[in-house]
């Protein structure tokens, strides 16, 4: 799931490469009544005409920050699912979608994944042919997630939840909306309790520019360079006498010999706080990344322009998005809590 992209894309063989694991599952387009390639037209924005293979239909192609793209025939198909109320199930026709039949990227396609759910609002007509929108907006006005730990990828709890079956549970902060993707404010940065010495221009100013983004997407924090400098600064001096420092991969900047689990215990939580009081504690499993067997490095990454709230640092956390009341919920809790 992405809240930092629209589009859903599912591997539609044949496709290169499809996902070699073990329990990967395939939409085989052609075994449906309900699915219909949508007409390469001029409505069709997301759309590249002229493929050899295919040359009738619409494309797509969406690309991602970190440089993995998908492509293949953009098309329409009924969804179901199934409900919080005894497994009850509802219908949702006509939802656009993306046959991927080609992936790429950096060190390839993880073989777990073989599709992405996006969650962005969209901008409507602006975006989605025939005035359509995307998917979140047609299952209600909110949607909740909790991911209990991305270093298990077998957690059997990781939760979605749309409409009536969304938990808004939590503090809140105010949600921004631009181009689609969902945008908060910042008002500090702290470690142990203790509020780290940032200008509070600094955050005026990523506010200004609606420029911090919650994206589910993404795995990392990514932090504008006068904040990301105290919070460098701060971990550099935490770590100096208890970590041996090793050479980072970029774009990393902090890295250490061990691993998070030892020789990161004890190290003091941070705290990202958001308007209105709300604050989202990252503990030593979202701060650092695993990046190796024997290194582990500062999951933060030093931004120019656009500051990124990643999944590091939401997991174990409830996080429920009201699209009505235009807020974004964070609570702290064990994902399994939410199946009684």
């Amino acid at each position: 799931m992405d809240t930092g992209s629209d589009l859903l894309w599912v591997d539609c063989p044949p496709c290169s490469p499809c996902s070699t694991s073990s329990g990967a599952t395939y939409f085989y387009s052609f075994n449906s009544k309900t699915y219909s390639p949508f007409p390469c037209t001029d409505d069709c924005e997301k759309c590249t005409r002229g493929w050899p293979w295919s040359p009738k239909h619409c494309m797509y192609r969406i690309d991602y920050m970190d440089g993995h793209s998908s492509e293949g025939i953009y098309a329409t198909e009924q969804l179901t699912f199934r409900t919080s109320n005894n497994g009850f199930v509802t219908t949702i026709p006509k939802v656009f979608f993306g046959c991927s039949s080609k992936q790429t990227g950096p060190g390839g396609l993880e073989p777990h994944v073989n599709g992405i759910l996006g969650l962005m609002a969209g901008a409507g007509d602006e975006d989605f042919p025939d005035g359509q929108f995307p998917l979140v907006t047609r299952l209600g006005t909110s949607f909740s997630y909790c991911v209990g730990s991305l270093s298990d990828r077998y957690y059997p709890h990781n939760h979605l939840s749309f409409g009536l079956a969304v938990d808004l549970i939590g503090g809140s902060t105010p949600l921004y909306l631009q181009d689609g993707s969902y945008f908060v404010h910042l008002s500090g940065i702290s470690f142990g309790g203790k509020m780290l010495d940032i200008k509070k221009e600094v955050f005026t100013e990523m506010a200004l520019r609606k420029k911090i983004e919650m994206d589910s997407g993404s795995e990392l924090f990514l932090l504008y360079t006068e904040a990301f400098d105290a919070v460098k600064a701060k971990v550099e001096i935490m770590a100096f006498w208890e970590l041996t420092r090793v050479s980072p991969p970029s774009p990393l900047e902090l890295c250490y010999k061990g691993t998070v689990d030892r020789e990161g215990r004890g190290f003091p939580v941070m705290g990202i706080h958001f308007v209105g009081g709300v604050e989202l504690v990252v503990n030593r499993f979202g701060m650092f990344w695993q990046v190796t067997d024997d290194v582990f490095c500062l999951a933060v990454v030093r931004s120019k322009d656009v500051s990124v709230i990643g999944m590091m640092a939401q997991q174990g956390y409830n996080v429920g998005y009201d699209l009505k009341a235009m807020t974004v919920s964070f609570q702290k809790m064990d994902c399994q809590l939410l199946e009684g």
